[in-house]
C-alpha cells in the first residue's frame, strides 16, 4: 500500500495560508493524528470549502454540524486537504480523514457548534 501523503503547497498564492506543516500530520487511510497545537492552527470550514484550490491546503471541519438528521455523538473533526488529480493538473480532489488528537480528546476551549435548529 502506498504512503498517505499531503503535499507541499507549491503554488504562490499559498504563501498567504496560514496551516501547520503537513508532514507533522500522520495519517493512515482513515485517521490523521495531530497535536493540539496542529489542530488549533488550521482554519474551520464547516459549512462550505475555501476558495483558492491548489493541491496541499488542508483545513479541519466539523462535519455534521449542520444536518439536522447528524446526531450530535456522530458529528466529528475531519482534516481535509486539496490534493492532484493524475493525469488532470487543472484540477484537485478534496480529500478527508477522521482527525485523531495525540492526547486522546479535544481541548476544553474548542467550541462544538450547535446548529440553529432542534
Amino acid at each position: 500500500m502506498d504512503a498517505v501523503m499531503i503535499p507541499k503547497i507549491t503554488e504562490p498564492l499559498g504563501k498567504y495560508w496560514e496551516q501547520p506543516d503537513p508532514s507533522t500530520i500522520l495519517l493512515d487511510t482513515t485517521h490523521a493524528l495531530m497535536t493540539e497545537a496542529n489542530f488549533k492552527d488550521l482554519h474551520e470550514y464547516s459549512s462550505t470549502i475555501p476558495t483558492g484550490v491548489y493541491p496541499g491546503k488542508m483545513w479541519k471541519r466539523y462535519d455534521g454540524v449542520h444536518d439536522p438528521r447528524c446526531k450530535r455523538e456522530d458529528r466529528q473533526w475531519l482534516l481535509m486537504w486539496y490534493d492532484e488529480i493524475p493525469n488532470q493538473p487543472d484540477r484537485c480532489s478534496i480529500n478527508h480523514r477522521k482527525i485523531l488528537l495525540l492526547n486522546g480528546s479535544f481541548p476544553p476551549d474548542i467550541k462544538f457548534i450547535d446548529p440553529p435548529y432542534k
